[in-house]
C-alpha cells in the first residue's frame, strides 16, 4: 500500500513538473513571437479611443507625495 502510494506520488508530481516545463516553454515562445511582432503587444482592442496617456511623474513629484503620506502618518500616530 505504501509503494502504490509512493507510485502515484511520483506519478503527480511529475505530471506537475511537466505541466511547468511545459508552461516555461509557451511563455518562451510567446515572447519571441511578441518580439517579432511588437505592433500585436500594443494593439489597442476594438472600440478604445487613442487617448494618449498622461505624462509620467517626475521623481521630484514621487518624492513630495511619498513626503506628504510620510507625514500625514507622522500626524496621525501622534494623535
Amino acid at each position: 500500500m505504501i509503494a502504490e502510494g509512493f507510485g502515484l506520488l511520483a506519478a503527480g508530481m511529475g505530471m506537475v513538473f511537466a505541466f511547468l516545463i511545459l508552461m516555461v516553454l509557451v511563455m518562451m515562445a510567446s515572447t519571441r513571437l511578441l518580439r517579432r511582432f511588437p505592433a500585436l503587444s500594443r494593439a489597442e482592442s476594438p472600440g478604445s479611443s487613442a487617448v494618449q496617456d498622461e505624462p509620467a511623474d517626475t521623481d521630484d513629484d514621487k518624492l513630495a507625495e511619498i513626503a506628504a503620506a510620510v507625514a500625514a502618518a507622522k500626524d496621525r500616530s501622534r494623535s
